[in-house]
């Protein structure tokens, strides 16, 4: 004998039940615990007498230290404004000296080579001379052709490829081209033939230093950061077989393909590197001889 079957459309007990819960959520915010205890309690029931002192001294204790923190926000302010103010000055001053340098210094290095064209001649030795010296020193702005190297640090590594203990900079994340990679560039290039280099911008001369600090490689104490370009000017053909074959290139094309770092060199029929900033010379005196004492 079969079992009786229930309507489809009846409604199941345990959905009533939650839905009777849920009516009694709405409609009831109040815990009934809380209206159990003011019950027992009553509307009549007698406070303590040190209830009504402490939270008068808690809003004073409040009071007190929100006029004291205004009082000091207000105070201190004019001074760090002032402190802010002094800074910006000093360093828009110190912007327009720089600006008002510059101009001078173009003004007299172009008064020195209208000198220079009238007392010497144009194809006397000494005008040769003095400009393949200018040449050499970066003091003239050259153009041709040439060579272009470019080094790139390898693309940052997302948040899930980074390892390591937090507040702790992971080996991914750090620099892996410094000063010594552009150094060896730059060494190999002056021996395939380079006449001119010049760093992302920066013209090298023969005092140039390239050194790291912090995240930047510095060249001649301007800050530069990866892509690394490094343009020489020469014979494009000498420049490019020679770098081709260097132990140097052969050591970034390996980079390249382990660390992932960029690493292209192109020849190049125009380059136009600008002239380097004023060098201050520095002389050498000889030392006195030794006076010899006789025995």
């Amino acid at each position: 004998m079969s079992s009786p079957r229930r309507p489809v459309d009846a409604p199941d007990e345990r959905s009533l039940v939650s839905a009777r819960l849920l009516l009694d959520l709405v409609t009831n915010t109040l815990d009934p615990g809380y209206a159990a205890a003011a019950k027992r309690r009553g509307p009549d029931t007698p406070r303590r007498w040190y209830e009504q002192p402490i939270v008068s001294i808690g809003c004073l204790l409040i009071g007190f230290m929100l006029v004291v923190a205004y009082v000091h926000t207000n105070r201190g302010a004019p001074q760090a404004q002032k402190v802010h103010d002094g800074l910006v000055n000093r360093v828009r001053s110190a912007q327009q000296s720089a600006n008002d340098l510059s101009k001078e210094l173009a003004r007299v290095e172009k008064q020195l080579a209208a000198e220079q064209a009238k007392d010497l001649p144009a194809s006397g030795a000494l005008a040769q001379g003095l400009d393949r010296a200018k040449l050499a020193a970066g003091q003239t702005a050259v153009t041709g052709g040439g060579l272009v190297v470019t080094l790139r640090e390898p693309p940052a590594a997302t948040s899930t490829d980074a390892v390591g203990r937090g507040g702790t900079t992971s080996i991914g994340q750090t620099n892996i081209l410094t000063d010594r990679d552009v150094r060896s560039v730059v060494n190999e290039l002056w021996g395939d033939g380079a006449e001119a280099i010049a760093v992302n911008g920066v013209r090298l001369t023969p005092t140039s230093a390239i050194r790291f600090a912090g995240q930047a490689v510095l060249v001649d104490f301007q800050p530069i950061t990866s892509p690394y370009r490094i343009e020489a000017i020469g014979n494009p053909n000498d420049l490019s077989t020679g770098f081709a074959s260097s132990p140097v290139a052969s050591r970034y094309q390996t980079l390249s393909g382990a660390d992932h770092i960029g690493f292209t060199f192109t020849e190049s029929t125009h380059l136009s590197l600008a002239a380097s900033g004023a060098v201050t010379p520095r002389y050498a005196t000889p030392l006195p001889s030794p006076t010899r004492v006789r025995r």
